[in-house]
């Protein structure tokens, strides 16, 4: 049974205005939850020992238990621990500004996220805690709004009676100031699973999210056989230093990189960690350095994953980001391209087992559009449609196109299309290039002669190489956009086009086109 309340104060002070300010912080709502659970977490591995010896008093083999609850009936927050507890200093200084705990080598390093992460999230918070081996119970509650209202510069903490045996923090944040619905609960739940991969793995942390426990997917890896029975897993381990020369010193950075199979832009990418805990890295939030994943859709940005341990490394504040200030981050990703190099060509290279695309492919889907893009009726129609001759390009122009081609794997498939008194030749080919390579290339080697180049790794066009039916479409729409790229050249006005020329005539060839299609039964 519970004695009569005792009580202490601590003094805020100096000034207490500073708490509302924290509303304002760049926050997300999974970072700063994670302020909370750091703070479990590393109370208990701070008490390591002797909670494994409460837990097996228990006689239930527990492991730390982090229970977070949303109540949005309430409006509230709650985060409930069996870490170790609190006794009274240990509570001032997660109350007081500026107060960073003793060890600082650890995931609580500035002393500062549960005041910034509480009033960030609601206008008052109460902490209730147990130390494991104490007779008492602390309770204390901070009113944002009373502090700056009242200019309150003292706190009351109230104690009461408490089984020695019992340890346990529990934190509620009261008048959240946005609710917790929508796509952000399976938000939260996917960023701590991943944020908290390490703890989840080693099987001696439990975090619960509204009663349903968080877990980690770990990924799949690319897999290759050998041919004598034997396998190649497509992950392996990195370790590098980095310099930083604005302190003097290098920083070390370990752990390893992978090629994930099947690709997924959501999951791939880096995730770096610092003691345990990721602090950049998530689903939808891979780091992924140009200089490392190129730009845009690329089978790279797909399909390389990792994870980055670096330690000592200087974090901000919320421990949301590192803290790359004097070119630390370019250094950083210099050193980790040059261990990913072999990694990224392999991720750009291997192709899913399909049949490979051949000239007789090419060809096979090509019939019809030949016979409809050759058609003497198309051919006039087109050149009813140009007024002006072709502007030339520059020698100079020539050679930087023809520079940005490389050499033609499958095909070219050509084209003659007799407008008026010119023949125009189109010669179209695929290309084996990067997957972040431009998708269609066009090159003007004489005149009248248009090569097109299609690049068969890019991410949009590589699913449908093998669909006979789609490979027809792409390619007909291609050379539509040749073919109208062309016009528009032909009708330019003192060598300018108008930005809505090639939209328009494409418009036109495939409105002939597609009536030339009907008429043959397509």
């Amino acid at each position: 049974m519970r004695q009569s309340p005792a009580f202490a104060t601590i003094d805020i002070r100096p000034d207490v205005s500073v708490y509302a300010t924290y509303r304002r912080l760049s926050y997300t709502p999974w970072y700063a939850i994670a302020e909370f659970v750091d703070n479990s977490t590393q109370n208990y591995y701070d008490h390591r020992d002797s909670l494994r010896d409460a837990y097996k008093r228990d006689g239930k083999n527990k492991k730390l238990r982090v229970e977070i609850s949303y109540d949005s009936e309430r409006n509230t927050l709650t985060i409930l621990d069996n870490a170790n507890g609190m006794n009274f200093e240990e509570l001032t200084r997660a109350v007081i500004l500026d107060k960073p705990p003793e060890n600082r080598s650890g995931r609580c390093e500035y002393g500062m996220g549960l005041k910034t992460a509480s009033c960030w999230f609601g206008t008052a918070w109460t902490i209730q805690t147990s130390r494991l081996g104490s007779d008492k119970e602390l309770i204390v509650t901070v009113n944002v709004t009373d502090l700056v209202e009242n200019h309150t510069n003292v706190i009351r903490v109230q104690g009461v009676a408490a089984d020695p045996k019992s340890h346990f923090t529990r934190i509620t944040i009261q008048g959240l100031y946005k609710p917790i619905r929508g796509r952000t609960p399976p938000r939260i739940k996917d960023q701590l699973g991943s944020m908290y991969r390490e703890d989840i793995r080693s099987g001696e942390v439990e975090i619960i999210w509204n009663g349903e426990p968080i877990s980690f997917q770990e990924p799949t890896f690319l897999t290759e056989s050998l041919g004598n029975g034997a396998k190649s897993v497509w992950r392996k381990n990195v370790s590098f230093a980095v310099p930083w020369e604005s302190e003097g010193t290098t920083l070390q950075a370990h752990g390893w990189i992978g090629i994930r199979m099947p690709g997924s832009q959501r999951d791939a990418g880096f995730a770096l960690l610092r003691r345990g805990r990721v602090i950049i890295g998530g689903p939808g939030e891979g780091y992924k350095p140009i200089e490392v994943f190129g730009q845009g859709n690329t089978f790279r940005s797909q399909r390389l994953v990792g994870e980055l341990n670096l330690n000592d490394w200087p974090v901000t504040q919320a421990k949301d980001a590192f803290d790359w200030s004097g070119g630390l981050e370019d250094a950083f990703i210099e050193e980790l391209r040059r261990h990913c190099e072999d990694y990224m060509d392999k991720s750009e290279g291997y192709r899913q087992p399909t049949r490979p695309l051949t000239g007789a492919d090419l060809e096979l889907s090509s019939e019809r559009s030949k016979e409809i893009f050759s058609s003497k009726r198309f051919t006039s129609a087109i050149a009813e449609e140009l007024k002006f001759p072709d502007p030339p390009k520059t020698p100079e122009q020539e050679k930087a196109d023809a520079k940005k081609l490389r050499a033609v794997s499958v095909g070219p498939v050509t084209y003659k299309l007799d407008v008026g008194e010119e023949v125009w030749q189109f010669r179209l080919h695929w290309q084996d290039q990067l997957s972040d390579a431009h998708w269609m290339q066009v090159s003007y080697p004489q005149d009248h002669q248009i090569d097109v180049f299609l690049n068969m790794a890019h991410p949009f066009l590589a699913p449908y190489l093998d669909k006979k039916d789609l490979l027809e479409l792409i390619q007909k729409f291609v050379l539509a956009l040749a073919l109208a790229e062309k016009m528009a050249r032909q009708t330019a006005k003192n060598g300018l086009i108008s930005p809505g020329d090639i939209r328009t005539f494409m418009n036109k060839v495939l409105r002939r086109a597609g009536e030339i299609e009907v008429e043959h039964g397509g």
